[in-house]
């Protein structure tokens, strides 16, 4: 069966996502076609942990990063995301490189406090 899983931006700095956007295209257009890929398994029935795919990785707190995947000299780049399974909402956190990833990793983690405190949890 499949699960009607949804994205939520509502958490993502839209000033962040463009800038980046702008200085690595191409790692941005993989970043979000991984993205899909992982949406794809989790909406066919799939559970987080319940499947192996090398650029999906926990940041613990809840938090997973993808990253991008068949980009040729890329800077190694990280979409944040949290998903809560239980309401089926792929929250997207931050996007960055290798360079911010402590900051990124402990901002995503700040953001899923926010958003569980939001929802009552």
């Amino acid at each position: 069966m499949t699960q009607p899983w949804q994205i939520d931006t509502a958490y993502a700095s839209p000033g962040r996502f463009k800038r980046f956007a702008g200085k690595h295209p191409r790692e941005y257009e993989s970043l979000f076609a991984n993205l899909e890929k992982i949406l794809r398994l989790l909406r066919a029935g799939n559970k987080i942990g319940g499947f192996g795919v090398g650029f999906f990785r926990s940041e613990g707190g809840e938090v997973y990063r993808i990253g991008q995947t068949g980009v040729e000299s890329a800077k190694e780049s990280r979409l944040y995301v949290y998903p809560d399974e239980p309401r089926h909402v792929m929250y997207i956190l931050n996007i960055g490189d290798k360079d911010s990833q402590r900051d990124d990793i402990n901002g995503s983690k700040n953001i899923v406090g926010t958003i569980k405190k939001e929802m009552g949890q």
